[in-house]
C-alpha cells in the first residue's frame, strides 16, 4: 500500500515539480500517494505546515529560515532539503502609471533599469507635490520577491523603506488588488504577471532573472521533527521530485504539463499562459512587446536542487533588508534548515 502524504502548494508555475510528481506518476513509482492541497497565501500555508495539517509544503526559501528562527512569527524549526527552482518572478506596474512615465519621457519597457529610474523620477515628482506614495506589493516579507523589489527600487535611486509603500498580498489576488486600485504594482511569481498583462491590467517591466540572477525561490519544506525526516518516505519524495523536475525542465513536456497545471484545483489558469512562462518568452504589454530569457525559470541543472547552496545568499538578503542583525546566528540556523543530508540519503 502506498504511503499517503498531504502536501500544500500555492498556484504558481514553480509548483510544477510537485504537480508533475503527482499527475505524471513519479510519486506513485516511489510508492507514494500524495494529496495536493491548493492554498491561498504563504502565511496560511506556513501555519498549516506548522500545526501538522500538511506533511510538507511548497515554500518560499527565505520563509523556511525565518520560521525556523522565529523572526516575525512563531518559531517552528523546519527542514528544506530540496530546492525546487531558481527565478520565475517579475515586476508588473499598473497601466494607470503609463501616463506618468510618458510625462517624464520614460519608456518603462525598454529595459528594467529604465523602468527603475523612471519610477524613481515619478516618485520624486509626487513627493514634490505632496501626493500619496506609490504602493507596491510583494508576496511575503521573507521572500526573494521582497529582495528583488528592494534591489529594483534601490537601483533606480529610491529608498524602499521611505519612498514607497510596501505591502503584502497573496499571489492569486495580486491582479485583483491592482484592478481595484489598492496597489500600483507588484512583484510576484509566474503566471500572475502574465495574467495581468493579458487582462490589460498592467505592464511587465522587469524579469526577476534580470535583476537578481539565479535567485533561490521555492523549496520543499518539512517540519524538522516530522515523519519525512525520519524514514524512507522522505527520501522517496525527494527522488520523485528530482525526476519530476527533470520532466518539467524538458521542453517536450511543456504542453502536457501546462494542461495539467491549468486545472481548477491546480493553477486555474489558461494552459497557454503557463506554457509561455515555461518557455521564458514573456509578453510585456498588449501591443506585442516581448522579452525572452531562457533562464526566466529554472527547474533543473547541475547542483540546482542542493539546498545548502542558497543559505548564505538568503542570510545576506535578510541582513541587507534589515530583517535580522545577527548574521552568524542566522547562518548557524540556516546550516540546519538547508542541510543536504536528506538529499544525500535519497541518492541525489
Amino acid at each position: 500500500m502506498s504511503a499517503v502524504l498531504n502536501i500544500g502548494f500555492l498556484p504558481l508555475t514553480d509548483a510544477a515539480a510537485l504537480i508533475a510528481a503527482v499527475d505524471f506518476g513519479f510519486a506513485q513509482a516511489q510508492g507514494l500517494a500524495i494529496n495536493l492541497h491548493r492554498d491561498v497565501s504563504w502565511a496560511n500555508l506556513r501555519d498549516r505546515l506548522m500545526v501538522g495539517h500538511y506533511d510538507a509544503a511548497h515554500m518560499l526559501a527565505p520563509l523556511a529560515l525565518a520560521a525556523s528562527m522565529g523572526v516575525g512569527q512563531a518559531r517552528c524549526p523546519l527542514r528544506a532539503p530540496f530546492l525546487l527552482n531558481l527565478n520565475g518572478n517579475g515586476i508588473t506596474l499598473s497601466k494607470r502609471l503609463l501616463e506618468d512615465f510618458a510625462a517624464i519621457g520614460c519608456d518603462p519597457l525598454a529595459d528594467w533599469m529604465s523602468a527603475a529610474k523612471g519610477l524613481a523620477a515619478m516618485v520624486r515628482a509626487r513627493q514634490a507635490t505632496g501626493a500619496a506614495r506609490i504602493t507596491l506589493a510583494t508576496v511575503h516579507l521573507f521572500s526573494a520577491h521582497t529582495y528583488l523589489l528592494r534591489h529594483f527600487l534601490s537601483a533606480g535611486g529610491l529608498d524602499p523603506d521611505r519612498d514607497v509603500e510596501l505591502v503584502v498580498a497573496p499571489p492569486p489576488f495580486m491582479v485583483d488588488f491592482m484592478d481595484r486600485g489598492l496597489i500600483d504594482g507588484f512583484c510576484v511569481g509566474s503566471p500572475w504577471n502574465s495574467l495581468a498583462v493579458d487582462r490589460g491590467r498592467g505592464v511587465l517591466v522587469a524579469l526577476g532573472c534580470e535583476v537578481l540572477p539565479d535567485a533561490p525561490e521555492k523549496v520543499l519544506a518539512l517540519p524538522a521533527q516530522g515523519r519525512l525526516t525520519r524514514d524512507g518516505e522522505g527520501a522517496a519524495l525527494l527522488r520523485a521530485l528530482s525526476q519530476a523536475s527533470a520532466f518539467a525542465a524538458d521542453p517536450v513536456n511543456r504542453s502536457a504539463l501546462s494542461k495539467a497545471m491549468a486545472r481548477p484545483d491546480r493553477l486555474d489558469c489558461p494552459a497557454e499562459v503557463i506554457a509561455r512562462t515555461f518557455s521564458g518568452r514573456l509578453a510585456l504589454d498588449l501591443d506585442g512587446r516581448c522579452r525572452e530569457r531562457a533562464d526566466f525559470i529554472r527547474f533543473a541543472g547541475p547542483g540546482l536542487h542542493r539546498p545548502d547552496a542558497c543559505a548564505s545568499w538568503i542570510v545576506a538578503q535578510m541582513v541587507e533588508a534589515g530583517q535580522i542583525t545577527d548574521r552568524a546566528a542566522a547562518l548557524e540556523v540556516a546550516a540546519r534548515v538547508f542541510a543536504p543530508d536528506l538529499a544525500a540519503a535519497a541518492g541525489l
